[in-house]
């Protein structure tokens, strides 16, 4: 089959795209990345040249346009507006974007714009900065105001997720075929999540392998990579270049070339489908030239954002005036006719028509195309919801179909999600969103941005619970349990609430329930209208020694704080710390979500634990992964070895009623009636369109009825044959229905507190390598990081810091002995130690560590950490077999989690020695792609009591 040519005649009338993405200008740590402009410079040509451009110029969507003025970085275009290739002078294309800022929401709605509006080739090109997880998952593009957080989940703030972002919209690209080209660092990470759709062709071109880092170029000729693109793409002679050959060719062009850290430099790729034209053949036949055009004298019309193009995705729609107005005729007329002919007249049209017509064509069809309407950027709405509801909230937010008469669409909706105790402290401070220099230096107040993300317009919380707790009145930290962890006083003092929260109603119930496996014996009448403990009591006392009771992190969903709520309260005299306890020699660390918990148990690797949990979870939840495999709905993880569960419905865990949150904020006045329409217009279609209601009941939630929940429907999840013995038809309500505020605090405060103090012991590479590649002294180095990690450490923890250079055969020194101590003893301490002309001997320390924090008479399950801190060049050294032997240590009981940091980029690449103690212990590997400060102190504070005092 021949390639795919955009070219080609059978595909004239067809609406291709270009999306070039160049992020030149970084805020925060990130370099700026000047070759960038030249980059989007070297793509325009590449893919418009006059004879072997496969797109013309109205074809690009380019982000960010227009050049920017002498004065400020940023503040605008020096034209009045956006404008298109055509309309800018030489000078000012070579300019380039001058460092204008880029955003995720721009880019996430010219994504979505190509997704539903190109029908031929759709291209898609990145320029700037990549960053990963620390296990080379997940990579995320970024933008000016990219920012890394502590949040292990969410780590990252602003910016694109490949996976969960971007291959989404273009998997449901309506385009014959996709092509994107990522040029940024960890760009082959991208391959691990490639998943086109059944009969998608699409094809992926990274700049490098996976793991692999790349120079940031020069600024006069763009990255290395991207100028080699243009190169073969306006250079080949007798044929065209397809994929294929493009990327035959960037290999040949790289290979004498090495990425940072000298690895080989080698881009790759993936294909799904035949082959595609890229551009042709330097002798192909040139487009016939369009003579000049001056527009019309038009009064000014709508203004688009400033960072779009006027592409066919971004031009504002124009009111078109009664009468005869001259037709644009589409794309395929514009390819076959002479250039005079496509600037037609009147009578021009209406004989074309008449041949059209008498040929069976139906030319209004071809002059009404989408050509003739050209969409404005959508107004763009955050919705905020809890990790629980995300998929969900997402999929109903995707079938929106809010569209003008002409097909666009006029609202965009971008979902997101954050820790249920981070959200409503976040509310409850919420001039700390607009204001985050107020936050004392220390950081001891709620950090909205960090934790949280973008100022929400709407908050779909799992429970009304959140958000009694982020609207009551007084001091008290609402339900944070902010109270407890030494933060309340300084977040009143730093913080206020600058928001309203308006609550409109419910989109959706579930229930909280105790899905018990189907193996165990409990009487029926236990079912409903029962508290908790007594249905616990009744479970354990028909399997003496055979139940682990399970639920996720309660800071992290509102339905597990609900649940663990009971759950302290019917243990009576019982103190957290022992059920705790219990939870965490089952399973450490506790899954987040209810989704992570009930994926946890299915891989079958926690010898009979599924077969013995006894799981706090939403009703949705465990109809989904009782369902039968190959049925809709079932969740990719569950596997057979998950035994089928029955509910039981506590009468004093609240019901999740999933409330709609208006969100308005002071000062926001701009498009504040076109917005406040937008949100109460979704919530409308949320709670009463049969389609948005359908999107949570295939999920397994409960529509929404006059006054409550509605009884599950024979087309539901929780009516499918699977859950027909599992769930009941009719539930009673749940929950007292009275405040929980202040039980809710005092549940947070019992939870972090429960494991006890904990031991941390840091080992410090102090060798001189460090000193001579200025890692050891000064902020965000060595020294600094482990500091600063230990603002997370209370009195009643154990902590010591040793130092690793040594002569041979000596065991490692101490900085900081090992037991309690005084923070800023401890701190200064570290100040103190210095480097010294030895290698670091890391095997014997990492072993004779190991056994400290393995000693004493401690509870089993008091949590300890080993941090490991190191430039990577004695710790590379281990040699094989004592790696092999220190990372089956690793895995030995009681648990020590192990966290490496690596001063030096690629330590945590898989396979290599810092991934595999990580791995092997449940810890981290960081590395510079990391915000090592930042993640350090959030695995410390995992273990230490600070942040509980």
């Amino acid at each position: 089959m021949p390639p795919y040519n955009a070219r080609g005649r059978e595909n004239g009338a067809k609406r291709h795209r270009a999306v070039l993405i160049g992020v030149e200008r970084y805020t925060g740590t990130r370099n700026d990345l000047p070759a960038v402009a030249t980059n989007l410079r070297l793509m325009r040509e590449a893919l418009t040249a006059e004879r072997t451009g496969v797109l013309g110029p109205e074809d690009l969507v380019v982000i960010p346009d227009g050049p920017v003025t002498e004065g400020r970085v940023g503040e605008g275009p020096a034209t009045d507006g956006p404008v298109t290739d055509g309309e800018r002078s030489p000078e000012a294309v070579a300019r380039g974007s001058g460092g204008r800022r880029v955003g995720p929401l721009q880019v996430r709605a010219a994504l979505s714009a190509a997704r539903d509006e190109v029908t031929g080739l759709l291209v898609v090109y990145f320029a700037g900065h990549g960053i990963v997880r620390p296990d080379g998952s997940d990579l995320n593009l970024m933008f000016t105001d990219s920012r890394v957080t502590r949040d292990r989940r969410h780590p990252f703030v602003d910016t694109l997720s490949w996976r969960d972002d971007v291959m989404p919209e273009l998997r449901n690209a309506g385009a014959d075929w996709v092509v994107v080209i990522l040029d940024c660092c960890f760009a082959g990470n991208a391959l691990g999540a490639f998943s086109p759709a059944a009969g998608q062709n699409f094809a992926l071109l990274t700049a490098a392998e996976p793991g692999v880092e790349i120079p940031p170029g020069d600024p006069r000729t763009g990255t290395e990579f991207t100028a080699a693109l243009h190169r073969l793409l306006t250079t080949s002679e007798g044929e065209p270049v397809t994929f294929t050959r493009l990327v035959a060719g960037i290999r040949d062009e790289m290979a004498a070339l090495k990425a940072i850290d000298g690895h080989p430099w080698i881009p790759d790729e993936l294909r799904h489908g035949d082959d595609v034209v890229l551009a042709l053949a330097t002798d192909a036949e040139p487009r016939p030239p369009a003579p000049p055009v001056t527009p019309p004298q038009e009064p000014p019309g709508p203004r688009l954002p400033q960072g779009l193009s006027k592409g066919p995705a971004n031009r504002p729609l124009e009111r078109r005036p009664r009468g005869w107005t001259r037709p644009v005729l589409p794309a395929f007329a514009r390819r076959l006719l002479p250039a005079p002919g496509r600037f037609v007249n009147r009578v021009t049209v209406l004989v074309l028509a008449g041949v059209l017509v008498l040929a069976g064509g139906g030319l209004w069809h071809f002059l009404r195309s989408t050509d003739d309407v050209a969409c404005a950027s959508p107004l763009q709405l955050r919705v905020l919801t809890d990790p629980d509801l995300r998929p969900t909230v997402q999929k109903a937010a995707d079938a929106y179909p809010k569209r003008d008469s002409d097909g666009c669409r006029t609202v965009g909706i971008d979902v997101y999600d954050a820790k249920a105790a981070d959200a409503v402290a976040a509310f409850r401070s919420s001039s700390l969103w607009q204001e985050p220099e107020a936050c004392p230096v220390s950081g001891d107040c709620p950090q909205p941005q960090r934790d949280v993300g973008a100022q929400p317009d709407i908050w779909i919380p799992a429970a009304g619970t959140a958000w009694q707790r982020a609207t009551a009145e007084g001091p008290s930290d609402g339900g944070t349990g902010a109270a407890g962890a030494g933060t309340a006083d300084t977040a009143a003092d730093a913080g206020k609430s600058v928001v309203d929260l308006d609550r409109l109603g419910s989109v959706a119930y579930t229930p909280m329930v105790l899905g018990v496996p189907d193996t165990m014996s409990l009487a029926q009448s236990l079912q409903t209208d029962d508290p908790l403990g007594a249905i616990i009591s009744g479970l354990e006392a028909a399997q003496p020694g055979a139940v682990e009771i399970l639920r996720p992190d309660p800071e992290a969903t509102e339905g597990a704080l609900l649940a663990t709520d009971a759950l302290y309260a019917a243990s009576g005299a019982q103190p957290a710390s022992t059920l705790e306890r219990g939870m965490a020699q089952a399973m450490r660390p506790m899954p987040s979500t209810a989704r992570e918990l009930m994926c946890a148990l299915a891989d079958g690797t926690r010898n009979t634990l599924e077969d013995r949990a006894a799981v706090l979870v939403p009703e949705q939840t465990l109809a989904q992964f009782n369902l039968a495999a190959g049925r809709p709905g079932r969740p990719a993880c569950a596997t057979e070895a998950l035994a089928h569960r029955v509910a039981h419905y506590p009468s004093d865990v609240p019901m999740l009623d999933l409330p709609f949150v208006r969100v308005t904020w002071d000062g926001a006045e701009r498009d504040a009636e076109a917005r406040e329409a937008a949100v109460r217009g979704f919530y409308d279609w949320l709670a009463t369109d049969p389609d948005a209601q359908r999107c949570f009941t295939d999920d397994g939630f409960r529509g929404v009825g006059k006054g409550g929940p509605v009884d599950p429907g024979d087309d539901s999840v929780l009516g499918s044959e699977d859950n027909t013995s599992a769930v009941r038809e009719q539930v009673p309500a749940t929950g007292a229905g009275t405040d929980v505020t202040a039980s809710l605090s005092d549940t947070l405060k019992d939870y972090r507190e429960a494991l006890g103090p904990g031991k941390v012991l840091y080992l410090l590479d102090n060798s001189t390598s460090m000193a001579a590649e200025r890692l050891w002294e000064g902020p965000g180095r060595a020294k600094d990081l482990v500091a600063r990690s230990m603002s997370s450490l209370g009195a009643g923890d154990a902590y010591g810091v040793w130092l690793m250079a040594v002569p041979k055969g000596e065991a490692a020194t101490d900085a900081v002995l090992f037991g309690p101590h005084t923070r800023a003893t401890a701190q200064r301490s570290v100040a103190g130690a210095e480097a010294v002309a030895h290698d670091a001997r890391v095997a014997k320390s990492l072993k004779e560590a190991l056994g400290t924090l393995r000693s004493g008479r401690d509870e089993e399950e008091q949590p300890r950490l080993l941090v490991v801190v190191t430039d990577g060049e004695d710790f590379e050294d281990v040699g094989e077999a004592q790696q092999t032997e220190l990372v089956a240590e690793a895995r030995g009981e009681p648990l020590v989690r192990i966290v490496t940091v690596s001063l030096r980029n690629g330590a945590c690449a898989q396979g290599r020695f810092g991934d595999r103690l990580a791995t092997a212990s449940g810890g981290r590997c960081l590395d510079p792609a990391d915000d090592i400060a930042a993640e350090l102190a959030a695995e410390v504070a995992k273990t230490g009591t600070g942040d509980a005092e």
